[in-house]
């Protein structure tokens, strides 16, 4: 996900050991390694923007890799299954996945509210289907491998109640057609994913987190990717024209600190 640093980034090195004087005055380390900590700035973001990119950060959420059976990253397990629901340790998309047989559901109590994310890799099972991403935003409908669309969420897996709500904010995925039906990285947020997360998200083609709440950064202003973990710092009221509309807005400092 493309995150602005307007104002650039500062580099803040930590030492994994000690660079010091001994008490002879003969300078000695015993330093290890040496990890950086990115502080930056996002600019101008709506409201919806700032929500999302501060959950990102923060690693709020849920992620199903399925490498350790049917539980999250953060240890939610289905709170019911119907049919064959099984984890299996290959044939997914990162590796593990889940196994769906024809007519199978499986519901995770995740307690959403108004405004959520659900994104998943599928395909089936003995066919020569590529793997889809499929992105459910609340209120906006389907989005297929990294193409913002507004297809009813009943045009893939998840049960929903029309474009914005889920039964008891749980999620609910059904494998309603014929064949056997594979699912890798299934994630959940407490947020609406901006449109312009879409096609990144698809084109990076690896897990979501590395693994979350950690995320992999990189691009122009690092040397290398580094495995990183997000904190918020000060926000700021910002407004601007667009379209002849005032927008009131936000902007925050953030750090994202290596591993």
């Amino acid at each position: 996900m493309p995150i602005s640093a307007e104002r650039g980034l500062t580099y803040t090195p930590t030492l994994l050991g000690e660079h010091r004087r001994a008490f002879s005055g003969w300078l000695r380390s015993s330093e290890r390694r040496e990890v950086f900590t990115l502080a930056g700035n996002t600019g101008p973001l709506t409201q919806e923007e700032a929500r999302a990119y501060r959950g990102l950060l923060k690693g709020e959420g849920q992620v199903w890799s399925f490498e350790e059976g049917l539980r999250s990253h953060a240890f939610l397990s289905p709170s019911a299954t119907s049919g064959n629901v099984s984890a299996v340790e290959s044939a997914g998309r990162f590796g593990g996945c889940m196994r769906m047989d024809s007519g199978a559901s499986v519901t995770f109590p995740t307690g959403l509210g108004a405004k959520w994310t659900v994104a998943c890799w599928w395909k089936r099972e003995g066919t020569k289907d590529r793997w889809r991403h499929h992105v459910h935003r609340a209120g906006m409908g389907l989005s297929v491998n990294g193409i913002p669309g507004t297809s009813p969420h009943a045009d893939g897996f998840l049960v929903a109640e029309g474009l914005a709500n889920l039964p008891q904010g749980a999620v609910t995925l059904r494998n309603a057609e014929a064949g056997e039906l594979l699912v890798d990285e299934l994630v959940v947020l407490p947020w609406v994913v901006p449109t312009a997360w879409m096609a990144p998200w698809y084109a990076a083609g690896e897990p979501f987190g590395a693994p979350y709440p950690y995320h992999r950064a990189s691009g122009a202003a690092l040397y290398e990717p580094l495995q990183v973990l997000g904190r918020m710092g000060a926000g700021r009221a910002v407004q601007w024209w667009e379209g002849g509309v005032l927008v009131l807005g936000q902007e925050f400092d953030f750090e994202l600190q290596e591993r």
